[in-house]
């Protein structure tokens, strides 16, 4: 049997009030997990404020009993041993409810500051293979690519064994190869079911070559999500701008949808100002919406829910839901996942 869907609340990146507000709305509607992005610069058309994901986690830990997560660490903005220093930190904190997100990373938060960024898969892919080591005990030595380690330990271990999950941010056929090799999770975004079943085949052909059991990797998927009510959408689609502003950021998402926009708006290369965010604007009302609704989770709790099963039953078991609505209307969201949506699942499928 497939697991019961589990479904996590990503929080905003700042300001800590509306941090705290949202881990109180997700205690109270059914989230198991709360999630925090890792960003030097925060996502946003005008306010890119951000908060460091590990001391905001271990804030956080004393007022919920939901799991922790991080969506995605930066693997090329810390040393493998700090990052492990943190993770190992937050994990005694939450007594063992630290999941960790991982991915190559994203240039808002690394051109600027001028920190080496030219090979981030395998940078991401040793960072693991390091802290692996260092969590496996005793003192390590090692000689990477990137990273040499001489004589090296770290104490104390995790509270996990043998050490908080790493689900990793898998959205190329390389990075989905090490999903299969290195993950306790598969943390994607936006696929479509299709999308879904088709890159899973992927990882679980790959592991069964290798000898690992896919059932141990968990299959998460991070969802953008706007509920509406009936009226709402008889007016406008709340979802519809938002939605074509985040895809402005996915050329390759939408060159597969016949519309060509240049690579220098993917997040391997945009940087955040001012005059960079009225190009995306631009950009952003020329697609059409119907070219990109298949990547959104929206509508009715009743339309919502449908497109949340046509996720599942194509393998994905796990939400991370980062709700595409203004500050004023976060709580009304929350209430319509833990009154309509989530009981549905946990209902049906347990």
């Amino acid at each position: 049997m497939p697991p019961v869907p589990q479904f996590g609340a990503h929080l905003p990146n700042a300001p800590l009030s509306d941090i705290y507000d949202a881990v109180s709305y997700a205690n109270n509607n059914g989230f198991d997990s709360v999630w925090l992005g890792d960003h030097l610069v925060g996502t946003g058309v005008k306010v890119w404020d951000a908060m460091e994901p590990f001391p905001t986690l271990a804030a956080i830990a004393s007022q919920t009993k939901l799991k922790l997560g991080i969506s995605v660490v930066d693997a090329a903005r810390r040393h493998p041993a700090v990052l492990a220093q943190n993770m190992v930190t937050v994990d005694h904190v939450s007594n063992g409810r630290l999941i960790v997100g991982i991915g190559a990373g994203e240039a808002p938060s690394i051109k600027p500051f001028g920190i080496k960024w030219d090979k981030p898969v395998s940078v991401m892919e040793e960072t693991i293979k390091i802290i692996k080591k260092i969590f496996s005990g005793g003192t390590i030595n090692y000689n990477g690519d990137f990273y040499k380690l001489k004589n090296a330990f770290l104490l104390p271990l995790p509270f996990q064994e043998p050490h908080p999950p790493f689900w990793i941010a898998a959205n190329s056929p390389r990075t989905r190869k090490i999903t299969a090799e290195l993950g306790d999770g598969w943390l994607p975004q936006g696929l479509t079911p299709d999308e879904y079943k088709k890159f899973w085949e992927e990882i679980k052909n790959h592991a069964n070559k290798i000898g690992r059991d896919p059932e141990k990797i968990v299959r998460a998927n991070t969802v953008f999500t706007y509920v509406s009510k009936k009226e709402e959408e008889e007016k406008v689609n709340p979802i519809e701008l938002p939605a074509k502003l985040l895809s402005a950021y996915w050329p390759e998402t939408l060159k597969k949808a016949g519309i060509e926009v240049s690579e220098e708006f993917g997040l391997n290369k945009f940087t955040y100002s001012l005059e960079s965010m009225k190009r995306v604007i631009e950009i952003a009302k020329k697609i059409p919406f119907d070219a990109i609704k298949d990547h959104f989770i929206y509508g009715t709790p009743e339309n919502c829910i449908e497109r949340i099963d046509n996720l599942y039953k194509a393998g994905n078991h796990y939400f991370v839901c980062i709700l595409l609505v203004p500050t004023k209307h976060r709580k009304s969201q929350y209430e319509l996942w833990g009154k309509k949506i989530i009981p549905y699942f946990k209902e049906q499928y347990e």
